[in-house]
């Protein structure tokens, strides 16, 4: 009885901190939004607006993620996965768009690739590094996994297929535009089709025991708590986008950085930070395979959802075209990473060092994108 009693005051202090940190974080979100939008409109300098306001974003994109993660043990690790998958790029789809108005192309072509890179190997590394150290060696369920490693390495393949037709001088090269659009509308039709699987009862088996803490914890919020949440932080995401982009150009210029290095780590970390919280989070509690669903879903959904979505619109928005024919680095780089998740999560346990290995693979392949 004495234990029960101490284990129910735990609980009780650890949901009070938690509410405390939330207040914390809804207040800090509301006062960077309001100082980015008054460096953007007070016409403070560009390197001061572009900081200003990543961090704003940054701070909207973990509340989207906290929301988010309110709807663990409601719906099944699949279904979960895929719906903050969809839910979870709308940081980057928004920054995409408004950043493809303003004609930064390869921005938006280098943070297509970042993402894929940002999700496989810091937002798994990170989800195995930290549950592991808590929980030792973590299970994920096997089926399910099996059939997303395949539909990650086939989709991968389809997307940079094209990229490495065309620098290899085939004559596809002189068609660039007409294959993106093709492979656009491929991939598009895997996604919608795809669906009613992905979320059906059958998309997964049921949510397994896990090890360390137990089972997943179930969401305390309200549903309609978590979807106002998500609706106010994406309005802000919205606007904080177009901020973004305005200052992109010129700050990038003033702090000498690339832009392709802005878009593959800088633009791909925020816009998958609403992620990337959950699937740590997830992971500390034991629920690796949750926090895997997120992370692989997220990288499928930029595949199939993300980037033709803003290939087919690209016109319409202004920015002329838009292909996804890639450079032959990043190329390499998302072929690596898919194939070393394949690799760590093959035999269905993942442990801290083979996070930590995803994690220093992603460090390298920055600091090889640092200098250019």
């Amino acid at each position: 009885m004495i234990m029960k009693n101490r284990a129910l005051d735990v609980r009780r202090r650890r949901r009070d901190i938690g509410r405390v940190v939330d207040l914390l974080l809804w207040c800090a979100t509301a006062v960077a939004a309001v100082l980015a939008a008054l460096a953007h409109h007070g016409g403070a300098s560009p390197v001061l607006r572009f900081l200003g306001t990543l961090g704003a974003i940054t701070l909207a994109s973990a509340v989207l993620g906290r929301a988010l993660d309110q709807l663990g043990g409601r719906m099944r690790p699949a279904a979960i996965g895929t719906f903050q998958a969809v839910v979870g790029n709308l940081p980057e789809l928004i920054i995409c768009i408004f950043a493809l108005r303003a004609g930064l192309v390869t921005v938006v072509q280098a943070a297509l690739i970042g993402s894929v890179l940002n999700l496989l190997l810091l937002g798994n590394g990170l989800a195995y590094l930290t549950g592991g150290l808590r929980n030792g060696t973590m299970t994920i369920d096997g089926r399910h996994a099996k059939v997303t490693r395949v539909m990650l390495v086939l989709l991968m393949a389809t997307l940079i297929t094209p990229a490495i037709a065309v620098n290899l001088g085939t004559p596809a090269a002189e068609h660039t535009t007409a294959v993106s659009y093709v492979v656009a509308i491929a991939l598009l039709t895997v996604f919608v089709v795809s669906l009613p699987f992905r979320l059906g009862k059958n998309a997964d088996a049921p949510p397994p025991v896990h090890n360390g803490t137990g089972e997943a914890k179930v969401g305390t919020w309200p549903l309609p708590r978590v979807l106002v949440l998500v609706a106010v932080a994406g309005l802000l995401i919205a606007f904080e986008a177009d901020w973004l982009t305005s200052s992109l150009g010129p700050a990038t210029e003033a702090m000498n950085l690339d832009p392709a290095f802005v878009g593959l780590f800088l633009v791909a970390t925020v816009g998958n930070l609403s992620q990337l919280a959950p699937a740590v989070q997830l992971s500390l509690r034991g629920d690796a395979d949750t926090a895997t669903a997120i992370t692989m879903e997220g990288a499928l959904q930029v595949a199939l959802m993300l980037a033709p979505v803003l290939t087919l619109i690209a016109p319409l928005l202004g920015a002329g075209e838009f292909t996804l024919i890639f450079p032959p680095l990043q190329i390499v780089a998302v072929i690596v990473a898919a194939l070393l998740v394949v690799f760590v999560t093959i035999d269905g346990t993942v442990n801290h060092l083979e996070g930590l290995a995803l994690v220093a693979l992603y460090t390298v392949l920055g600091s090889l994108f640092w200098w250019g």
